[in-house]
């Protein structure tokens, strides 16, 4: 009786320790997520022929039910985030795969309003975590750059949602409009709009995408400020941290 009590209390606790575990790895465990989402995704697009319509749709989908799955995971300090999380990673996954089926302008819009909820719920709470944070691992580091790549995720889907409004927001220098990749963000054609992204979020501006309506024009420009001054302010907070730490370990 005594073995078996002890059998299970060692399976409890390896199961507190296990879950114990992948709570302090939540944010780690959603980088990898992001990083998938943004380095596979270019890969289905490119062989979106090869793998058919459906099949790239589908796996496209399936990254980003991994990415809204582990945010939502990731931020669930109380009973109250996470029912809000939950149940808009819950919404913007179905609506994802209605629109894809019906293929449907509504609920495409509806999936894209929805899902920039949810990425802006998160990103605010991954920012409120960090500024309340009192000491820097390799799991806060991780929450700082879940952050930042969640930030131009964020604007992809809002630059597919400008595109699904007005199709001539943006012009693609050297391509003729009718063979233009499109700006779409839950499709095949999700890195488009991740690429376009970035390149603002990162001040790089190649130039092959372009900004024409002003709504765009300024959606860029926000972009460009929002991830400039992220790094600034979260930089200095993460050093400062850093500093604090090792004077009170000395």
């Amino acid at each position: 009786m005594k073995d078996s009590q002890t059998d299970c209390q060692s399976g409890d606790s390896a199961l507190d320790q296990w879950l114990l575990r992948l709570r302090q790895t939540r944010f780690t465990q959603l980088l990898i997520c992001l990083i998938l989402l943004v380095f596979v995704s270019p890969f289905v697009g490119m062989f979106r022929n090869q793998l058919g319509h459906s099949i790239a749709t589908l796996i496209v989908i399936f990254l980003l039910a991994t990415v809204l799955i582990a945010a939502a995971l990731a931020v669930n300090d109380d009973r109250r985030h996470t029912r809000i999380t939950l149940t808009l990673a819950g919404a913007s996954l179905i609506l994802t795969m209605l629109a894809q089926l019906a293929g449907s302008p509504s609920l495409r819009i509806a999936q894209e309003l929805i899902t920039i909820g949810f990425l802006v719920h998160v990103i605010r709470l991954i920012v409120r975590m960090l500024f309340r944070q009192q000491h820097v691992d390799y799991d806060t580091i991780a929450a700082s750059l879940c952050g930042y790549i969640l930030i131009g995720v964020t604007f992809a889907v809002i630059f597919s949602f400008v595109m699904e409004i007005d199709d001539s927001a943006t012009q693609f220098a050297n391509t003729d409009s009718s063979t233009a990749p499109a700006i779409h963000f839950g499709d095949q054609h999700t890195a488009t709009a991740i690429y376009f992204s970035f390149v603002t979020l990162t001040t790089l501006g190649y130039g092959d995408i372009t900004p024409v309506s002003m709504p765009a024009r300024m959606l860029t420009t926000a972009e460009a400020l929002i991830g400039q001054l992220y790094l600034v302010i979260l930089v200095a907070r993460l050093v400062g941290l850093h500093i604090a730490t090792e004077m009170k370990s000395h």
